[in-house]
This record gives C-alpha cells, sequence and structure tokens, in this order.
C-alpha cells in the first residue's frame, strides 16, 4: 500500500487490509521488534504492543482446516470507552473497499467492513465472518462455513451469496471505468478462477465462486497459491449489503458495514464510528471511536500533550524529548518497525532514465546512509534491499551499489544531463537535487507537484526520479516486490520491464517451498537492484504515543489494526 500521501502528514495508520498492496509468509520467521538502537527507554510499557512473531505458512498448507478462534472475554473495567485519535487533514480518499488504494481510508474500512479472514495480533489469518476454512488437497479449493451470527449493521445475516456478490463485484471494472487491471482486485483476487476474465470485461460472474448453501461457499484457484488466504484479509475480500451499494455511487458516505463499528458521523473535521452491538464474536470493548480530520487533525503531538488524544504519532525529531529522563512520555512511546519503506525510483520510461549507465551513476553519486543517520536522526534503519527487515521466510539482505562519486564521475565524463525529480512536498527529492548538482555538475530541476497532479502523473507512470513511500498489505514479501516490480501490478510506479525478473516472480507465486521461494525472490530483488531502477534508502519505523488508560492496541509491522478489541482502563488503574 502507498504511503506517499503520508509520508509529510506524520500518521501512518495501515491496515492490514489494503489495497495500497499488503502480503505472505513461509519457512522462518523471527520476531519484528525493534534492532536494539531502535529500543527505547520504557518501552514495556502497560499499552500496547508485545513483540509480533510472524509465521503462517504452516497454517496454510493444503489440507489445513482453520477454526475460528474462542469468544474472547471481556476486560474488567468501568472506564467510558471512548478513544480518540488523528487522521490527516485529507481524512479517507474512500470508504468503498473495492476501492481502496491508500493507508488512512483502509483503516476506516477496516473497522466498518470485514471478510472472511483476519489477521490476529501475530499477523496470522484467522476466520472472521467464516467459521471454518478449509484448504483442499490440491490447494485451489477453501471450502468456508460462514458462521450462523454475522449480521450487518442492519441486523440482516450475512450469508454467502451476500459474500459471493461482494467478490464479485469487487472484480467489477465498471468501478473503474472499464479498466479492470486498475483494481485492487486485480493484485489480490485474480487467481479465483473466471476473475481475471470478469476484470477484462470478457464475463459478469466468477465461477471460482461458489455458493454451496446458505452459510457455505467453495472457493476456487486457478493454481495454488501460498498467499491467497492472507490476501482475503484485505479491504477489497470485505463483505459488503447488495441493496445498500445499490443505492447509487455515493452509498459508502452512509455505508451498512460487516465490521465491528458502524458510521456515526462524518464532518469536515471528524470521523465519529460507534460500537455494531451485533458484531461477532463479540461486540466491541469500545462504545465509539474518533478520528480527526482537517483542521482538527493538525499538530497531533501537541494535542496529544494537551490530552486531546488518546493516539498520536511522532515525528523522529521529537523522540529524544520525548525519551529523556525527565519526560513525562517516556513510558507512553512505542517503536514498531514496519514492513515498509521508502525508497527513490529511476523511471526507465523516460530519458535519459532509459540508459543503464546514467542510472547506476546516480546511485552511486547518493550517500543514501545520509538520509537514515543524519536527515533521520538514526531514528530508522538504512534499507538493505527492497523487502524490508523482519518480512517473514527471510533473510532478505541484497547488495545495494555503495556509495561512490568518483566512479559515477568518472561514468558519465563527457555527458551533458538533465534530470526532473518529481515531488509532492518530499525533503528527500530537494536533497538528491542538491548532491546530483554536487557531485556530477548536472542540471537538475526538482519538480513540485500538488498533490492530485502528482497522483495523476504516478498512476500514468509518467514520472522521471521521484521518493516513493510504501507499506505491505499483507506479512509476504509478495506484497513488496510483487506489488512494485511485477509488470502486470496495478500499483507498478514505474515502466520497468525484465522478462528473468518477471520469470523469478511468478515462479514464487506458484511454489508452495518456502525455502525455494525465497531463493526465487532472493533473485528477483537483486535483478531489480542491478537494474538500478530503484534505490533503497529506509526501512520504516512507526513511532507511536499511545495513552496509559488504552489497552491492547493492536501495532503490528503491519500498522494498526483493527480496533474491536482496544478498551479503556479507569484513570486510576492506568497510573
Amino acid at each position: 500500500m502507498r504511503r506517499d500521501r503520508l509520508l509529510s502528514l506524520l500518521l501512518l495508520i495501515t491496515l492490514l487490509l489494503t489495497g495500497c498492496r499488503f502480503s505472505l509468509p513461509l519457512s522462518r520467521s523471527g520476531p519484528a521488534t525493534p534492532t536494539p538502537d531502535l529500543v527505547l527507554p520504557g518501552q514495556a510499557s502497560p499499552t500496547p504492543t508485545v513483540p509480533v512473531s510472524v509465521s503462517v505458512t504452516a497454517t496454510l498448507l493444503p489440507g489445513t482446516v482453520l477454526t475460528a478462534p474462542p469468544v474472547p472475554t471481556p476486560p474488567p473495567t468501568s472506564a467510558e470507552q471512548f478513544l480518540t485519535l488523528a487522521g490527516t487533514p485529507e481524512g479517507p480518499l474512500t470508504l468503498d473497499p473495492a476501492l481502496v488504494r491508500d493507508v488512512e481510508s483502509a483503516f476506516v474500512v477496516q473497522q466498518l467492513f470485514r471478510g472472511l479472514v483476519r489477521f490476529d495480533r501475530a499477523l496470522n489469518p484467522v476466520p472472521e465472518l467464516a467459521e471454518r476454512i478449509e484448504i483442499g488437497p490440491d490447494g485451489r479449493s477453501y471450502t468456508v462455513r460462514l458462521r450462523a451470527d454475522a449480521r450487518f449493521h442492519d441486523g440482516s445475516p450475512i450469508t454467502a451469496m451476500d459474500v459471493k456478490y461482494s467478490l464479485e463485484r469487487a472484480c467489477d471494472p465498471a468501478l473503474a471505468d472499464g479498466d479492470g487491471r486498475a483494481l485492487p482486485a486485480w493484485g489480490f483476487l485474480r487467481d479465483l478462477v473466471g476473475a481475471q476474465a470478469r476484470m477484462l470485461g470478457r464475463r459478469s460472474d466468477v465461477p471460482g465462486i461458489a455458493v454451496v448453501d446458505e452459510r457455505t461457499l467453495r472457493l476456487l484457484l486457478v493454481e495454488p497459491s501460498p498467499t491467497f488466504l492472507l490476501r482475503l484479509a484485505l479491504p477489497v475480500a470485505s463483505v459488503v449489503k447488495r441493496d445498500a451499494v445499490e443505492r447509487g455511487s455515493d452509498w459508502w458516505r452512509q455505508p451498512v458495514g460487516s465490521g465491528p463499528f458502524r458510521l456515526v458521523r462524518w464532518t469536515d473535521e471528524e470521523i465519529v464510528l460507534g460500537r455494531h452491538p451485533q458484531y461477532r464474536p463479540a461486540p466491541a470493548y469500545l462504545r465509539e471511536v474518533r478520528i480527526r480530520i482537517g483542521a482538527a487533525a493538525l499538530s497531533p503531538l501537541n494535542q496529544y500533550e494537551r490530552g486531546q488524544l488518546d493516539v498520536a504519532a511522532v515525528p523522529v525529531w521529537a523522540v529524544d524529548r520525548l525519551t529523556a529522563p525527565e519526560s513525562p512520555y517516556r513510558d507512553q512511546l512505542i517503536a514498531q518497525p514496519l514492513f515498509g519503506g521508502t525508497y527513490v525510483f529511476f523511471n526507465p520510461g523516460a530519458p535519459p532514465l532509459d540508459d543503464l549507465v546514467v542510472r547506476r551513476a546516480l546511485i552511486q553519486a547518493f550517500p543514501r546512509e545520509k538520509v537514515a543517520g543524519v536527515t533521520l536522526q538514526g531514528k530508522v534503519p538504512l534499507a538493505h534491499g527492497l523487502i524490508p527487515e523482519g518480512m517473514p521466510g527471510g533473510p532478505w539482505g541484497a547488495a545495494v551499489p555503495p556509495f561512490d562519486p568518483e566512479q559515477a564521475r568518472r561514468t558519465l565524463t563527457g555527458r551533458s544531463l538533465r534530470l526532473e525529480i518529481a515531488s509532492a512536498g518530499s525533503d528527500v527529492a530537494v536533497m538528491l537535487g542538491q548532491v546530483w548538482r554536487r557531485e556530477l555538475g548536472v542540471e537538475v530541476e526538482v519538480l513540485q507537484y500538488d498533490w492530485p497532479d502528482y497522483l495523476t502523473e504516478l498512476d500514468a507512470r509518467r514520472l522521471p526520479i521521484f521518493v516513493f513511500s510504501w507499506i505491505a498489505d499483507y506479512p509476504d514479501p509478495e506484497a513488496v516486490i510483487d506489488a512494485l516490480f511485477a509488470e502486470d501490478s496495478p500499483n507498478r510506479p514505474i515502466e520497468y520491464r525484465n522478462a528473468a525478473v518477471q520469470e523469478l516472480l511468478a515462479a514464487a507465486r506458484r511454489t508452495s517451498d518456502p525455502l525455494e521461494r525465497q531463493a526465487l525472490l532472493v533473485a528477483a530483488q537483486q535483478q531489480i537492484l542491478d537494474d538500478a531502477v530503484v534505490l533503497p534508502l529506509t526501512f520504516d519505523v512507526e513511532y507511536l504515543l499511545v495513552a496509559p488508560r488504552v489497552r491492547d492496541l493492536p501495532v503490528t509491522p503491519l500498522g494498526i489494526l483493527g480496533l474491536e478489541r482496544v478498551w479503556i482502563a479507569p484513570e486510576r488503574a492506568a497510573r
């Protein structure tokens, strides 16, 4: 899921489910905990997080049966169950699950809608609206039994026909003005038999989604996929109510959802979510969630320090102040490494970047270590490849060209270059221009775009050089490397083509052997880096302040997950 719109806005509330692109595990897993230099004083506070371990390969093998976890025991508390946090000034772009492509929209949609599967705190896929999922012995079929007590917000039951309608609708090219390849479902659901044909406008249904009875359906894939179950946890696979959707194109402004919260109010400054009492296996503990947007979302750190927010994103420049020995917020700060990174992309479809020699020289001339160590004050780790540290199935390290400006100058001797760097306000874009002018003597222009224009150019893959942040939609390297570099990915930001890379990625999608899959993805990653179309800068870390009264906030390497098990402790107990 792309994070570019949040780079300058600080809050990264990411969904495990988004169409911004997420992914799945394989052989070995490790705790996604902070590296030693990122461990903060007082991190073991009574507020959120515990180390997140991601290990789902064993549960995804053919023949596996997943059953819904037991009903949770409500916490003993007498406090008012209200949670207040800040979104961004723009607010969500859409609340239609089939069209979610940004982090903030995904976060809100995750509270309003749910699908067959969700991620638990350790990012394992578990049944959600389903009570039982059986993977067939061939790895291609999934038999799903729905919960008998699953209800929409209007109280009507959720049936197998509702699931079929929702998944087929997500594949409807009409949602993208006839271009099914632009749909989030193209990246997440097209391995269902007939889904790709549906998105290409060649049929009106998806035969790979078959209703057996009112509570049972069978999903059939074109070929086995080690990540399909994870992708069912994303917003695109959420269940929507047909008659509510068919009210009109803006139905999502007053949605009838399937998740733990319903939309109470949406104004220019606030989105208010209320508890859905019929949500199962158990209603949310929070009575209300208030998300500030517009002008009310500005300066979240200041608002937190004034006691106006329960959760606030923290910019890296404020971390040292908040962790100082005299700071009252030492025990309230969380550092959570994310399955996301920030990269510089070089579009080979835009001259002079169509020349490999030029791209390599530009990479060699930029001291990327200074972005992590100086610009970001050592608060985020240097990226040692494209796939974030801690991503299951690794290690994923790669050889990134070292800083060598002398070699870069020799390579470009006699060439006269004019470069354009696209930016929507990134300081790193300005730094790139300054470095290349100084080190290489080239002419550089930094083009500042308004946000809508920037997105248009990005989606058209016309931007030449740009800084881009991405967070995985699910806990698998596929959610990064496939999403950004597969030729058929709707999220691919540059015109990059390499047949060898595409073969490696395709082979990795097919195999369930963890070691083979790791080898394929490592080889693809290295070839992409050798082609000099991207320079990894940093792997992302989310810094959050969480009030002591907030308990069980699910902060993970995918960001903040669903809020249904968050609860508020009495002030006395929170001290």
